[in-house]
Formats: structure tokens, C-alpha cells, sequence
């Protein structure tokens, strides 16, 4: 799991003082235990102990503590919450004290806290930010955007980061909208989380966003923060995947933001800022995105005349590469036939092959290989009736109309060649769709010649009916 919190705390780096404020959740429920055995309180305790143990100190750099639930106010579970160190310069020894004695006790004031610290941070022009750990909810009846109206009231822009430990899904969803959120299950991966926001606070350089979720396969904006170097690139890969790795990717070179086409696959992803200038090519800064499964269908004509155009209805992402073509039923994962994208609208045009039988249209992607099937339904393309009626003879150079039956599908013509002309070949044509009949011009040099009932659908152009004609 890696999720680089990206929060650029070197001084130096933004040329400006950055005030930081760790909240330590010390409510009761901290002395469960996590999936992995260790309680949560222990977990949060060793990590933040690391957390602090990685910053390096910095004269623009303020770092203070508020721990809320340890019982540091006696009889005022919802107000107890106390800045127990202040944001006055970065003092490791004492705020790792504060953490090592934190004690479990009480309530879960997350509101109450957060105002509290809106007060806490300077009214200036310095970057604050607060890293929040908890592992549950609001239980004192605080109202989350009663924080930010407080912030916003005091002209404060803070920078919220949330660590949620083992929160349930009600819990998580209670922190939507709420600054940047990640759900950690163990203590490894809390150590992680705060690993690579240390690793951040040192570089203070770099840093990438985008949408907490997305679509799979959607082109995502992502912004990021770096120094441009050749060969500085931002990926998409699987939560956790190795140091390195990486898939769909825009170099920062092209601008910020960028755009990257996120993979086809449903799940918990990394954004990541990376460089080519070593190897592997190192995680700069990361963040979480979670892809969702998008919904796909298609609603079509159960049966239609072969080599028709049909019209196909589709629900789907509407994904760059997205289309919509029919191949034989049973075809192998990324055959093709006519398609179109569905960026040119829904219902889409279909023109369906010349052979009868049993088809399926199919939602794909250019985005994998091969192509995925991402939804189908079946189709059967009937056998059209075809049939020409035309003089027997005509004289050289003359014109002579030509009645036809079909189905005037696109591209459906009707010409006349020397008798035993190969298959494809054309002289001089009308297209079925000008009328019934149609005129032919019948070449100057006598002879035996075929009047053909052709299509462009299909190479060569087939013949699907002729009749004989002599000219003399």
C-alpha cells in the first residue's frame, strides 16, 4: 500500500514557514486490536514515533500536537481535546513524549478538535496543514462542515490529511469531502502512510492529485508539484505494486495538468510522480485513487438483414477508444469487424457483414490487449433477397434502365463488365439508393456482359445476383 500524503513540508522548498499539527485520536475504542493483532493505540503510537523520528528540522518548519480522548479534561469527554505541544519550531524529543504517554480513556471529539486547531495556526500567510489519526467517527454530535466553515470564517486554508485506522464504511464515508482521506488496516500499513508523507516532508517538492475515484478506463486530470527534470513522468499502477512499476503514463514535460488514461481493471490504484533518471524509477510522491466499475450495455435489433445498417443503443463510460462492432458469434476476445466509437453518440450505426448467421455485437476497448469484450448481445443477420430484371440485349453505347430487388443496404450498387470479369471489378454503376430503376451505360464494344447487384461492404466486392446481356 503506498500513498505518499504529498504534503511538501520543507520550509526551503516553498519558500515560506510551514506549520504542521499531528492530531493523535486517544479515545477508548484505540485499545481494540487491528487484523494484524496489535492495538490500534500501539500502532498509531509506533508509527507516529517514526513519523517524527523521519523529519528532518528546518528553521521555516513548525510541527506541535493535539491528542483528543486521553482524559487530559477531567468531566468534558466532548471538549477534551488539548494542544499538548505547541507549533513553535520542531522539538522530536517532546512530541514523541506526548505520543509514548497518550492513554486511551474517552470520547471521539474529531469537530471539537478541529476547531480548536483552527484557532491554533497563525493568521498569516504560512502553509498549514493537519495530519489527523483516528480510527472512528465523530461521537460528541459534531457536524464536519462546521470545521470548515470555522477555517473559512478565520481565513485559515489548512491543508487536512486524514488516517483513518480500520474505520468501518460508515465511518469512511463520514470523511468525504473532508481534505485527503486513506483507510489503513495494520500497523504496517499506517507505518507506510506516514513513511511516505516523511519522505515528502524531506524532498517538499513533489506532490500529484486527482479524483479520490474514478471510473476504470476514464482519462483522468491529474496536477502535480515537481522540478520538471527530463524524464519525469506520472503513472498509474496498482496500490502497492513494487517501486518502479508502472502502466498508462504522460511525462511532465506535456504540462500540468495531465491527462492519464486509467486501467480497465476496478480497484485500488496509485498515482505516482516518478523519474527515469534511476533505477528502479523511484516513487517522488504518490496518491490513492480508487477505480469503479463502470455499468456497460448494448440494446440492438435481435435480427437484421445481412449487410444492413442497423442502429445499436449502449451504456458505457463512453472511455477514449471506447467502440461497438459485430463479429460471428463465438469470435476470439478483440476481433473486429465494422464499428464505431461510441464518442460519436448513442444510438450508433452499424453496418452489419453480407453473410447470414448468428453474430454478436460487442462494447470493447482499444485500451487492452486484446480488446476486451466489456459487454454483448446476440444478433442473427438474415439472408436478403436479391434479383435483377434488364433487357436481354442492348446496342452498343446505348442506355437502358435497370430494375433490381434487394435491400439497399449503404454501398449497394449495380453495374455491368465484360461476362467473366473477376469478382470486385465495376465499369460504369448506379447505386441502389438513387432509385428504383436505375440507368446503366452500356459500353461501345459488342459483346457478351453481366449486369451485377454488387456491394462496397465486402472486398472484393461481391456479386449478389447477376443476369446476362448481349450487346450488338
Amino acid at each position: 500500500m503506498t500513498l505518499a500524503l504529498g504534503l511538501g513540508l520543507s520550509a526551503s522548498a516553498q519558500s515560506a514557514t510551514t506549520n504542521i499539527q499531528l492530531i493523535l485520536d486517544a479515545s477508548g475504542s484505540m485499545l481494540g486490536k487491528l487484523p494484524d493483532g496489535q492495538t490500534r493505540i500501539a500502532s498509531a503510537k509506533a508509527t507516529l514515533t517514526q513519523f517524527l523520528g523521519g523529519l528532518n528540522a528546518d528553521p521555516g518548519l513548525n510541527v506541535g500536537m493535539r491528542i483528543y480522548g486521553a482524559g487530559l479534561k477531567a468531566g468534558a469527554q466532548c471538549e477534551d481535546s488539548v494542544l499538548v505541544t505547541p507549533m513553535k519550531g520542531f522539538d522530536k524529543a517532546a512530541l514523541q513524549t506526548q505520543v509514548t504517554a497518550a492513554t486511551p480513556k474517552g470520547a471521539t471529539p474529531i469537530v471539537y478538535s478541529l476547531m480548536q486547531a483552527a484557532n491554533d495556526f497563525p493568521k498569516d500567510s504560512s502553509r498549514k496543514v493537519i495530519v489527523l489519526v483516528t480510527d472512528g467517527e465523530e461521537s460528541c454530535g459534531g457536524k464536519l462542515n462546521d470545521a470548515g466553515a470555522m477555517f473559512k470564517k478565520l481565513g485559515i486554508e489548512v491543508d487536512i490529511r486524514i488516517i483513518g485506522i480500520d474505520l468501518n464504511e460508515k465511518a469512511r464515508k463520514s470523511f468525504e469531502g473532508v481534505g485527503t482521506f486513506e483507510n489503513t488496516r495494520s500497523g504496517k500499513e499506517l507505518g507506510e502512510a506516514l513513511g511516505r508523507a516523511t519522505a515528502a516532508a524531506q524532498t517538499g517538492k513533489y506532490a500529484v492529485s486527482g479524483p479520490k475515484s474514478a471510473g476504470a478506463g476514464s482519462e483522468v486530470v491529474i496536477k502535480w508539484t515537481g522540478p520538471n527534470n527530463p524524464g519525469d513522468y506520472v503513472t498509474v499502477v496498482k496500490r502497492g505494486a513494487p517501486v518502479g512499476k508502472y502502466t498508462n503514463y504522460f511525462y511532465t514535460k506535456a504540462g500540468n495538468p495531465g491527462k492519464l488514461l486509467a486501467p480497465l481493471e476496478p480497484g485500488e490504484y496509485e498515482l505516482r510522480y516518478s523519474s527515469e533518471k534511476a533505477n528502479p524509477n523511484p516513487t517522488l510522491a504518490s496518491a490513492l485513487i480508487t477505480l469503479t466499475p463502470p455499468t456497460y450495455g448494448l440494446s440492438s435489433s435481435k435480427s437484421a438483414g445481412a449487410g444492413s445498417e442497423i442502429e445499436v443503443k449502449w451504456t458505457g463510460p463512453n472511455n477514449p477508444g471506447d467502440y461497438v462492432t459485430v463479429v460471428q458469434k463465438g469470435a476470439p476476445v478483440g476481433k473486429y469487424t465494422t464499428y464505431f466509437y461510441t464518442s460519436a453518440g448513442s444510438p450508433g450505426k452499424l453496418i452489419v457483414p453480407l453473410d447470414a448467421g448468428e453474430y454478436e455485437l460487442r462494447y470493447s476497448s482499444e485500451k487492452a490487449n486484446p480488446n476486451p469484450t466489456l459487454a454483448s448481445i446476440p444478433i442473427t443477420l438474415t439472408a436478403p433477397k436479391y434479383g435483377l430484371t434488364a433487357p436481354v440485349s442492348a446496342k452498343p453505347g446505348s442506355r437502358i434502365q435497370v430494375k433490381w430487388t434487394g435491400p439497399n443496404n449503404p454501398g449497394d450498387y449495380v453495374t455491368v463488365v465484360p461476362k467473366g470479369t473477376p469478382v470486385g471489378q465495376y465499369k460504369d454503376y448506379f447505386y441502389t439508393r438513387n432509385g428504383n430503376p436505375g440507368t446503366l451505360n452500356i459500353p461501345a464494344q459488342p459483346g457478351i456482359y453481366e449486369i451485377r447487384y454488387s456491394s462496397e461492404k465486402a472486398s472484393p466486392n461481391p456479386t449478389l445476383s447477376s443476369v446476362n446481356l448481349e450487346v450488338r
